[in-house]
């Protein structure tokens, strides 16, 4: 995880829940007491453990120890910095997908706009060629097509499509493993196409 909080990509805040309907707790990472918000809320809901860089010789909150120890019928919730983020997947790689919740802030992957694909839009009937240097979202947004998206980053799933043939390449956040991997849905805001045709359900 590094020596540090900068090696490590660790921005501000990062926080790792484990929760079940009776008891909840929460572990809470910043660089400082300073630099932590709503410290005294959080102070005063028990049970919440806090771990401050500059308190502890540098030493970075240690993930793999709280995953590990908590129950295995427990959820797990994370939201923070992109290294801190990749460490709770590390160490939840075991786990039922179902049972682990993750907040990304920044985009996983750079969004996909190699083109070279037809987008066909089945109820209207429409198709488009996405050229190289655009997302299939911004092809659709310059034809005037009413989608909803928000983030453009693949963080927020606003602009979650239904796949109804072809091999969408997933670059978003939201999806699990299994989800990309069956391929019923895309986010069109940063996926590119590994197959030449993509039929959305639009």
């Amino acid at each position: 995880m590094g020596s540090s909080s900068e090696e490590s990509g660790h921005s501000s805040a990062t926080e790792v829940v484990r929760c079940d309907l009776l008891s909840p707790t929460g572990d809470y990472a910043c660089r400082s007491r300073s630099d932590t918000a709503f410290l005294h809320a959080l102070e005063g809901m028990a049970p919440a453990q806090f771990h401050f860089d500059e308190e502890s010789a540098g030493k970075l909150l240690d993930v793999g120890a709280i995953v590990a120890a908590a129950p295995k019928d427990a959820h797990l919730y994370c939201c923070g910095p992109t290294a801190m983020l990749k460490a709770f997947e590390a160490a939840t790689a075991d786990w039922p997908r179902e049972q682990i919740h993750i907040e990304y802030f920044t985009a996983k992957q750079e969004p996909s706009k190699t083109g070279g694909f037809v987008v066909e839009l089945a109820r209207s009937g429409q198709e488009f060629v996405i050229p190289e240097g655009k997302s299939i979202l911004q092809v659709l947004l310059d034809a005037n097509v009413d989608v909803d998206y928000s983030c453009e980053l693949g963080i927020c799933g606003a602009c979650e499509q239904r796949v109804i043939s072809g091999i969408p390449e997933h670059r978003d956040a939201i999806l699990t493993e299994e989800e990309q991997a069956a391929n019923t849905k895309v986010m069109i805001c940063c996926a590119g196409c590994k197959s030449e045709r993509l039929v959305l359900d639009l």
